[in-house]
């Protein structure tokens, strides 16, 4: 029996006092927050064009800030029993408990908190994970015969618990709660969540030459409905390493191997509670606890399913220097999970529901090798291609014409997304773009008339709306290199896409044609132009103070080519040997991440998306820009 315990903890602590993301884009670049001595200018300064905004540095100023804090501890239990040599029991057993703290403090004479003389926030969260894992192994070779399998059973759990207060009427400086003449706010939630699993895996090898698995588990989650709590997984796999035949001789090819899989797995829906119907009995009437209700039920919600059938190809020539890798997916997707909207009238305006079937096929493929691989150089090379093709290809329900449309699902600038059987499950849902009238700079728009056909419209509100093609790149992908001389090295990694779409909403802020006075207007890139007289051809109408053609309202308009390459990373290191400092190898290296972008496109960074990584293919109005790093290091092996 061999017994392995860990234990493991961490603090972490951010101090966040920094300048607002969304007042550098959007303030005019002529009002500068210092006056001619150097001094801030108090907020809605006479001397600014836009004397309604407020100066964001004298929040710092005033020593507004938020602290975040956070502790880990992690545990582990895990013990191994050998039965026999061929037969093992293994356990493994693990906790982990976060302990999260989150303090704001809001200035009494800062503008956001002026109103209320001061403002602290202060937030708790304490979560707990469990993970057991109960596993019993079986490996056996028996002459040119390999037998390994495992029976399992797994369980995890989860609970968060949180608490939140808001104090508000302080005297500067003072940083507790208890100093708070007034609670605005108190909050506290929990929540929960547990899986099981039963699980059986073989794997078969014959010399070396043909090998085979199968998979069966059986899943439950506490995140559907009574009725179908439980799903039934499986899947099998073949491979064949034909240059260990006998009969293969080609000494050129180093490794050539079949794989052909194929299987079906379960997905869960991204929120705890979906199955139940929900009320919210935080809501009060004039001091009187209320409930409301805010989620209908669904008992038969169930697991979303994938099956996929993969087959691949591994082959390495001449003597490794050359290295391919190709695989073929077809993945179809039943049961699927979609937020769909529900009428209004009793306050619940979505439910979840399994509403019906995608497919995705692709291919992906690397190709790699050493150009040069002598005693003193060796340069790589590797490049990985992706395409990726997703359809509806149906909808539950008796109507044929069904469509399911997530109003403003992409959470900016009015765009929807759409299912549609035959499209993208990606696609958006919004009016179509139609440009500039040369004689006047109106803004123009796509309708639809009486016999079907598509004409066009200076009314935003005839505008009608389309399905636009999915944000989805037709290719993607990257390369690396990697390049060394004796003890010095090189290595670079890139990242791609083409074919691609990004809907940039910023622009319907900062390249809105007049309609936004208050705030800082985007510089027209390359090969954009502003109308300005009858018969220019323009990308861009008419501009006009306090702007009301709605030429800046959600449209195709703002759809651009997302296509990018980008320098993920380049590190230079050089190695050498002090035996005589007893140090085995000593590393010395620099890094760079992120260090430049070639695009088109006139945001900020073509993968940056609207907030929190939740939405595809949009851009925000305050995108925060990817950070530019550098790095120096020093390794050190005794």
């Amino acid at each position: 029996m061999t017994i392995k315990p860990s234990i493991s903890g961490a603090m972490r602590t951010v101090e966040d006092a920094q300048y607002s993301v969304t007042a550098m884009y959007s303030m005019l670049p002529w009002d500068s927050p210092y006056d001619e001595n150097g001094n801030l200018v108090p907020d809605r300064y006479q001397g600014w064009v836009n004397s309604q905004k407020t100066n964001y540095l004298n929040a710092l100023a005033n020593g507004n800030h938020t602290d975040y804090k956070t502790y880990e501890f992690f545990g582990n239990l895990d013990f191994d029993i050998k039965i026999t040599d061929w037969l093992t029991f293994r356990s493994v057993n693990n906790f982990q408990y976060t302990n999260y703290y989150y303090h704001s403090y809001g200035d009494p004479k800062s503008d956001g908190s002026a109103g209320v003389n001061g403002r602290i926030s202060e937030y708790q969260s304490n979560m707990t994970r469990r993970y057991a894992n109960q596993l019993l192994n079986f490996n056996k070779t028996f002459n040119k015969h390999s037998v390994d399998a495992i029976l399992a059973y797994e369980f995890k759990d989860y609970q968060l618990k949180t608490t939140s207060a808001v104090g508000t009427g302080f005297a500067s400086g003072f940083e507790v709660l208890d100093v708070a003449a007034k609670p605005e706010a108190v909050g506290g939630s929990l929540t929960e969540s547990a899986v099981q699993s039963y699980l059986f895996r073989g794997n078969y090898s014959y010399d070396g030459r043909y090998m085979a698995e199968v998979s069966l588990r059986r899943d439950g989650a506490s995140n559907f409905g009574k009725d179908a709590r439980y799903g039934n997984f499986y899947s099998v796999s073949a491979g064949w390493n034909i240059n260990r035949e006998s009969r293969f001789n080609a000494n050129w090819i180093d490794v050539l191997k079949l794989r052909a899989s194929y299987g079906i797995m379960g997905n869960r829906p991204g929120e705890l509670y979906p199955q139940y119907a929900l009320y919210s009995i935080s809501a009060n009437y004039d001091g009187i606890p209320a409930s409301l209700i805010s989620q209908v039920e669904n008992p038969s919600l169930t697991w979303e399913e994938t099956a996929t059938l993969g087959v691949g190809l591994d082959a390495n020539f001449f003597d490794d220097r050359l290295r391919i890798v190709f695989d073929y997916y077809n993945k179809y997707t039943d049961n699927v999970l979609y937020r769909t909207p529900v009428s209004g009238l009793t306050g619940v305006t979505s439910r979840w529901q399994n509403v019906g079937e995608i497919s995705n096929k692709g291919i992906e493929l690397t190709i790699g090798g050493d150009i040069i691989r002598t005693k003193d150089w060796t340069w790589s090379l590797e490049a990985n291609f992706g395409h990726n093709k997703n359809v509806v290809e149906k909808l539950y329900g008796d109507n044929p014409d069904l469509e399911i449309i997530r109003l403003n699902s992409v959470a900016v600038g009015g765009a929807d997304n759409i299912l549609k059987v035959g499209y993208s499950s990606d696609a958006f849902y919004m009016r179509e773009w139609a440009g500039v009238n040369k004689e006047t700079g109106a803004p123009q728009w796509y309708k639809t008339a009486e016999n079907g056909s598509r004409v066009i419209t200076e009314n935003y509100s005839e505008a009608d709306q389309v399905i636009y093609p999915p944000s989805t790149p037709k290719l993607f992908g990257g390369f690396n290199t990697s390049l060394r001389w004796k003890d010095i090295d090189m290595s670079a990694v890139f990242g791609y896409s083409i074919g691609g779409k990004i809907y940039n909403y910023s622009r319907l802020e900062y390249d809105s044609d007049g309609t936004y006075t208050d705030r800082n207007q985007m510089k027209l890139k390359k090969g954009w132009n502003r109308w300005q007289k009858p018969g220019d051809v323009a990308t861009h109408p008419v501009a006009s103070y306090n702007n009301s053609s709605k030429s800046n309202q959600a449209s195709t308009r703002y759809f651009e080519d997302n296509d990018f390459l980008k320098l993920r990373s380049l590190t230079i290191g050089y190695n050498l040997s002090l035996p005589q400092y007893y140090i085995q190898n000593m590393r010395i290296f620099f890094a760079g991440e992120n260090l430049f972008t070639i695009t088109g496109y006139s945001g900020v960074d073509p993968e940056l998306p609207a907030s929190n990584g939740s939405v595809v293919g949009t851009a925000g109005p305050s995108v925060y820009p990817s950070t530019r790093k550098f790095m120096f290091g020093l390794n050190l092996t005794f």
